[in-house]
Parts: C-alpha cells; sequence; structure tokens
C-alpha cells in the first residue's frame, strides 16, 4: 500500500491510481501492483522516494507536454521504499501518472474514487506527443493484474498486444474474445473559467460589446481629463492661467492657496468676490481667469456640456462593470464545469478474458487511454 503523504492546504486533492511494475531478474521476475498517488503541488515536481525522482523527471514532462500543461506541478508518490528491489528504470509508471494528472485537472476525483481499484496500467511515455511505447516484463506485469480480485481492466501498450495473446494462448485456464475497435460517447470536461476570464469573454464576446467595452475605457480616460486636466487644456487653447472652482466655495482660504500655487498673482487674487461666491444658492462652478494680470471670473452654469458628459461617462461606467460582474457570477453559478458530449473514434481494440471477467485494453497514447478511462467510469 502507499505510504500516507502529509498534505498542506494546497494539496486539496489527491488521486490513486494503479501502477504495474516487476522486480528481479530473467527467470525470477515478478510482477506487483503500487497504488501510487498524484496531487497537486505549486511549487516544484517532486517524487516520492526522492531517489526516484531522476528516473520519473523525464517521464513527468513527456505527460504534461503532451497535454499542453505547462504551469502546473505534481508530486508522484510511487509507494515504493527506498529498500524495495526494483530496477532504477520507472518508465513504465508513465501511463498511470498520465491518468492521475488527467483526473486532477479535469474533475473526475468523485467518479475515479468509486472505481480506481479496479484499474491498473503499464505503459511508457515515449515523447512529448504523449506515444505510449512497448514495456518489459509484460507477461508478469498481465499475471499478477489477473491474479488480484479486484482489477477488472487492465491497460497495457498496443505494441505488447501480440506478445500478450500468445501468452494468453498458452495458458489452459484462460477464455477470451476480441473487442474490435469501435466508436464510443466520450464526455468531456472542462473547469469553468476564472472570474477574470468570464468577464473579458463577456466583454468581447461580439461586436457590440467590443465597442461597449471601447467606450467603457474612453470613460474612464475622460473622467480624469475633465476633473483634473480640463484647465491645462484651457491655457494651452488661450495662453492664459484658468481654474475652475466648483460652487459654492466653503473654504476661500484654501482657494487662495491653490490659485497662488497654479501660478495666478497673489495681489490680484484678493479682488475675487469670494465672499459671494460662498452663498449655498450659488451652483454649477466659477471660472478664474488670469488675463494678463487682470483677474477674471465667470460663474459656468452647472449644465456646462462638459460636466454632464462626465455625469454620463461616470454612470456608464459603474453601469457596464455592474452588468458584466453580475453576468459573469451568473454564468458560474449556472455552470461550474461545461460538460461536452461527444462521439469519438477511438480506434482500440481488448481482450474480453470471460472466465475471470477482465478486459485488457491496448492503447497508443496518452489521449486515446484518458478517452477510453473517462468513457468507462462515466
Amino acid at each position: 500500500m502507499a505510504r500516507a503523504v502529509k498534505t498542506t492546504q494546497d494539496d486539496l486533492l489527491f488521486i490513486k491510481v494503479k501502477a504495474i511494475m516487476v522486480s528481479g531478474d530473467n527467470d525470477s521476475r515478478t510482477g506487483s501492483i503500487h497504488n501510487i498517488l498524484v496531487f497537486p503541488n505549486n511549487q516544484e515536481h517532486k517524487v516520492i522516494p526522492s531517489r526516484s525522482f531522476d528516473s520519473l523527471r523525464s517521464t513527468i514532462e513527456r505527460v504534461m507536454s503532451s497535454s499542453s500543461i505547462h504551469d502546473r506541478k505534481f508530486t508522484i508518490d510511487t509507494g515504493l521504499k527506498d529498500d524495495d528491489n526494483l530496477c532504477n528504470d520507472l518508465s513504465s509508471m508513465g501511463l498511470s501518472i498520465a491518468v492521475g494528472i488527467e483526473t486532477c485537472l479535469n474533475g473526475w476525483k468523485d467518479a475515479w474514487e468509486n472505481m480506481w481499484e479496479e484499474w491498473c496500467f503499464t505503459g511508457e511515455v515515449t515523447n512529448s506527443q504523449g506515444d505510449i511505447g512497448a514495456i518489459g516484463g509484460a507477461r508478469e506485469k498481465l499475471e499478477s493484474a489477473t491474479n488480484d480480485e479486484k482489477i477488472n481492466y487492465i491497460m497495457i501498450p498496443s505494441q505488447n498486444r501480440q506478445e500478450i495473446i500468445n501468452w494468453i494462448d498458452k495458458r489452459k485456464d484462460f477464455n477470451y474474445k476480441v473487442n474490435p475497435a469501435r466508436k464510443i460517447s466520450a464526455r468531456q470536461t472542462e473547469n469553468s473559467p476564472s472570474i477574470f476570464s468570464r468577464i473579458w469573454s463577456l466583454s468581447t464576446g461580439n461586436t457590440l460589446m467590443c465597442i461597449a467595452l471601447i467606450l467603457w475605457f474612453l470613460s474612464i480616460a475622460y473622467l480624469p481629463v475633465r476633473y483634473l486636466l480640463w484647465d491645462n487644456v484651457h491655457i494651452v487653447n488661450n495662453g492664459n492661467l484658468q481654474s475652475t472652482i466648483s460652487l459654492p466655495i466653503r473654504y476661500p482660504e484654501k482657494v487662495r492657496e491653490e490659485l497662488i500655487k497654479n501660478g495666478f498673482p497673489e495681489g490680484q487674487i484678493n479682488s475675487i468676490p469670494f465672499s459671494s461666491l460662498t452663498k449655498k444658492d450659488k451652483i454649477g462652478s466659477v471660472l478664474i481667469t488670469d488675463r494678463n494680470g487682470t483677474i477674471e471670473f465667470e460663474i459656468i452654469n452647472s449644465q456646462d456640456w462638459t460636466l454632464i458628459s462626465s455625469y454620463i461617462c461616470g454612470g456608464y461606467i459603474a453601469l457596464f462593470a455592474i452588468v458584466i460582474a453580475v453576468l459573469a457570477i451568473g454564468k458560474k453559478s449556472g455552470n461550474t464545469k461545461s460538460i461536452k458530449y461527444n462521439t469519438v473514434n477511438i480506434n482500440y481494440d481488448s481482450l474480453l478474458m470471460t472466465n475471470i471477467n477482465k478486459e485488457i485494453m491496448f492503447v497508443d497514447n496518452i489521449k486515446q487511454a484518458e478517452t477510453i478511462v473517462e468513457h468507462k467510469i462515466y
């Protein structure tokens, strides 16, 4: 049995998968089944025991590359101890590791937990495309799997097919029939994307939404221009110092300090009738202009088009953000996982061992193996 592995809050999910291994040399070789653990690890790839890391590192990398997964890390507990008398080549664990990783990523956990003891795997991942190559000790591995009463499904490389058939034919206690390649209905389950991904998908889903998103960004850009840089825009246009202050003016002294800071001549600021601008009935804004040393002020109606535009932009910014957020949250709650049903021709064959109720499946690549497993467990 696999040893207990201490997990952290990041390791909330671990998957058990049976891998068939072989130990010994020549005539003394015997098959054995190891319950390996596969679980996420956000920091680095790990293998337990650590002495097996070099043997499995390339296997893990090939499994990840075959599914274009480059930003996830996993820990593999092989169920082996440091003093286990096994060969140093653990590459035939590759197929088991691939199934474990796929189960972690695609949400098969609940279904897999009910069936994992019925499955066992052996096969080497030979390249980054996920091809499964022949393994050694196939007969010894198959014998250990057929002797296990809990195992109903055995998956091995197609390249070992003839070797397995020859071995079964020599056995008097096995009856089998061939199941040819056939079409099956495979269920593909995808995790729901993050809230930010859903928001972006909704915002760019069609031409109308793209236009609305562009207007939203323009509105965000307009507000600081209107409230922070508008005076500078006027200065550039007419060459005079200008400042716009909202009415009524509650703190005249602070206004004077701000005007001096902005370059208005201190001696002329006192001519501004601040007392009349502090009345509560004064609404809108006052435009203060320095025309060659003469301070002029003008009451601007609150219906100034730039101010009205800023109100419209502010309301649009809030409304668009609220609507998109509500739609994105609703999309998540209504569809936590997107499930698609497809009929796919997976081009595999198998042997059904009728007298012991076990099926031996032959596979060529990881994707084919994952499709078979997913079809069977659902």
